[in-house]
């Protein structure tokens, strides 16, 4: 039996394309919310992404000031 790189890559397409498609089938079955949110619920969500956000921008801050040497 002769190994290719034929017989090495289909596996991994096939395993890549299966998880692929599992994951596409649990995205749409919760693509919509079956519970309503409050608007505390909104609210609080909003500044918990807003959080984040300024997160993410103060290790921008950070990782900037150290790769300048200031």
């Amino acid at each position: 039996m002769a190994f290719t790189l034929q017989n090495i890559i289909e596996p991994i397409k096939t395993t890549f394309a299966n998880g692929t498609a599992t994951i596409s089938a649990i995205n749409r079955k919760y693509s919509h919310p079956r519970i309503t949110m409050s608007p505390a619920v909104r609210t609080a969500l909003l500044l918990l992404r807003l959080y984040l956000l300024f997160l993410v921008v103060l290790l921008g801050y950070k990782f900037y000031t150290i790769v300048k040497g200031g």
